[in-house]
């Protein structure tokens, strides 16, 4: 008669769910792992961990073929999922392991272990947190819907923020974005090869600088202040350079109109759109894995040729400062009619003096 009980429990065992009760735990397990999963809960990893009275303890297995309702619990063992969980899995103590054909709808935490997905699929955040007390081991891993959506707003946040920047460029260096954006328009193969130029000679120009401000005593305290002179002035070049090729990537779709300024704005927000398009690519294919790296490699390309051109531009333009000064040269004097026609050596002849006013009895001067 005993020989029941015992398959069965040899049935569980072999699946792998039968893990030992909670009533049979000793209570001061129970109050560590109660302990440590509250401080779980006080990191942003752990908000969602459920109550002590939903885990298990001992490994815990999904079997294939099975649909399961989260969240899906363990303690001091690991949870292997072969079907699929329709919500959250956690493990403290142990590893999340995701079997081929497993699936979990939700998030997969493992407390003190880590997450491994051996041909599975887990459609939100994975995370692998250290023991309490310790920072966490690693950054989330995400795949499926949640790596799209993250990418997708790492995408659209630096296309704000490009925007941004970009609005405040023309309000208030208009005349040096423009300066830059003609340059780039008529040199664009010169700006590309000196942008390259300055991408390889900007770290020994550094260096340079640096060993010059060490010969005196006191250029060895203006070294630091001298250091991050150098880093803002090329980040605000490159800035101005690859605002000015978005402008330009702009122009091809928007014609001149009446109001520049208006155009301006126009140029740079199709142009950053344009530029954006490889990486909203990129963002829209992230779990693929040829397919993503090839695009990633056409977006890094496109943005760097972008960026190459418009830093060789903003440096033969001196930064708009060159385009400037050429355009507030002085008029040529207006002729007059007191002016010789024809002066010699470009200097303008004197007024004539009046004609004195004579009557018939003055006599003649």
């Amino acid at each position: 008669m005993r020989a029941i009980p015992l398959a069965a429990v040899a049935i569980l065992l072999a699946i792998g769910g039968a893990p030992t009760s909670k009533a049979q735990q000793p209570a001061a397990s129970r109050d560590s792992v109660a302990r440590q999963l509250d401080s779980a809960r006080g990191t942003p990893a752990g908000h969602n961990v459920p109550a002590i009275d939903r885990f298990t303890w001992g490994n815990l297995t999904v079997p294939a073929g099975t649909t399961v309702s989260g969240p899906i619990a363990t303690a001091r063992g690991s949870l292997d999922v072969r079907g699929k969980v329709v919500g959250d899995v956690f493990a403290l103590g142990g590893d999340v392991v995701v079997h081929p054909g497993g699936e979990v709808t939700g998030s997969a935490l493992a407390l003190q272990g880590q997450v491994v997905v051996k041909g599975g699929r887990v459609g939100g955040e994975m995370r692998a947190v250290a023991p309490v007390g310790a920072v966490e081991s690693e950054e989330p891993e995400r795949q499926g819907a949640a790596a799209v959506r993250h990418a997708l707003k790492i995408t659209f946040a630096w296309l704000v923020i490009v925007l941004l920047v970009g609005l405040g460029v023309i309000l208030f260096s208009g005349a040096q974005l423009e300066a830059v954006v003609q340059t780039l328009e008529h040199r664009f193969t010169t700006a590309f090869l000196v942008g390259i130029a300055a991408q390889v000679g900007a770290a020994p120009l550094l260096v340079l600088l640096c060993l010059a401000l060490a010969l005196t005593i006191v250029g060895i305290l203006l070294i630091p202040f001298a250091v991050v002179a150098f880093i803002l002035g090329v980040a605000g070049v490159v800035t101005l350079g690859a605002l000015a090729a978005a402008t330009v990537a702009g122009h091809a779709l928007i014609h001149a109109g009446p109001n520049v300024r208006l155009r301006a704005v126009q140029s740079l927000v199709v142009g950053s759109v344009l530029l954006m398009l490889p990486w909203l690519a990129n963002a829209l294919l992230v779990n693929g894995t040829w397919s993503a790296m090839l695009v990633r490699i056409v977006a890094v390309a496109i943005t760097w040729v972008a960026a190459s051109a418009g830093l060789g531009a903003a440096l033969l333009a001196r930064g708009g400062v060159q385009r400037v000064r050429t355009s507030v040269a002085a008029a040529p004097a207006a002729s007059e009619g007191w002016q010789t026609p024809t002066p010699i050596g470009g200097i303008v002849a004197a007024r004539r003096p009046p004609a004195a006013s004579t009557s018939p009895g003055d006599p003649a001067r």
